[in-house]
């Protein structure tokens, strides 16, 4: 009997040591592992957030973070000498985290800004780019502040710090009395429904305002102001606790800022006379300082053979 019990203790502790074994093997393989096996990218977009990602009339993936992940795809396929797929899927802003925590995706790059409670979760890259969220309106609409925004109909992104912001503003008295926040998937919804009457205002990142504004049937009808609600710096999401993943996404995104391709593609997008956003926006210096000095000494030769 005691021989039996000890063989049977053996063999749960084998099994154990078995699974547990296998698990840590799972862990550490990690996504550049993975990735190189399955010789595919997937990666997060969004597809109503222009200029940023959004589909176009041909059903093609446009935006500023399309073309950085592009950009940051070829760079990896080098670095990994392999040739990789890149799919990009849809998410929203109440999908993404949870993409990437059951392992979905191996990214989503956009305007996600960095907090608390989504770093508990989740991992990000450095620093690449910052954003400020401002109001869209009427011109006829006599709102300054938000504190004008008393009672009035509030359109945010579903899931949106804004979103978040804007409730506790109401339930403090900051905003009296609290305003009604409508939600929306995408912010060309949102418009939809502003331009409509069904709400007052819309909230959200300034570069996207002016994207809807100048897609308006009359953009001189619209404003476009602060004062910011806030601004934050934003990193791309990665998977937590994967360091090996982090770097490589790191340092991909350092050589493109270290060789130029990064201000190329920002340029092309927001800075140039023919700006594919369809206004000008020069990327403010402050970001330009970060983007370059969070960046690892000698990242220009990363890609070189050792």
């Amino acid at each position: 009997m005691i021989g039996k019990i000890f063989f049977g203790l053996c063999a749960g502790a084998l099994l154990s040591l078995a699974l547990l074994a296998t698990s840590a093997s799972t862990a550490e393989a990690g996504k550049v592992e993975s990735v190189t096996k399955a010789k595919k990218l997937i990666v997060g977009a969004r597809q109503g957030a222009p200029p940023f990602g959004y589909i176009d009339e041909q059903g093609k993936w446009v935006g500023w973070s399309m073309d950085v992940s592009r950009a940051l795809h070829k760079v990896i396929e080098k670095k990994l000498g392999v040739t990789l797929e890149l799919e990009f899927k849809p998410i929203t802003p109440q999908t993404r985290i949870p993409l990437i925590v059951n392992g979905t995706l191996d990214w989503v790059l956009g305007t996600t800004g960095r907090t608390v409670k989504r770093d508990q979760v989740i991992d990000f890259s450095l620093m690449n780019n910052a954003v400020c969220v401002q109001m869209l309106h009427r011109k006829s609409m006599p709102f300054k502040t938000y504190a004008d925004l008393g009672g009035k109909r509030i359109g945010v992104t579903n899931g949106s710090v804004e979103q978040r912001m804007l409730t506790a503003m109401g339930k403090s008295g900051e905003i009296s009395p609290a305003p009604k926040l409508i939600t929306f998937s995408k912010h060309s919804l949102g418009f939809l429904a502003l331009d409509q009457g069904k709400t007052d205002v819309h909230v959200t990142l300034d570069v996207t305002l002016h994207s809807l504004k100048n897609k308006a049937k009359k953009p001189d009808e619209w404003t476009v102001h602060g004062p910011e609600l806030f601004c934050i710096p934003n990193g791309i999401l990665l998977p937590e606790n994967d360091s090996d993943w982090k770097d490589t996404v790191d340092h991909a995104l350092c050589y493109l800022i270290a060789t130029g391709e990064f201000d190329r593609i920002y340029d092309d997008w927001f800075a140039s006379d023919k700006s594919k956003a369809g206004f000008k926006r020069a990327m403010p210096a402050p970001v330009q300082t970060v983007l370059k000095n969070q960046c690892s000494f000698g990242i220009e030769k990363w890609l070189d053979k050792k």
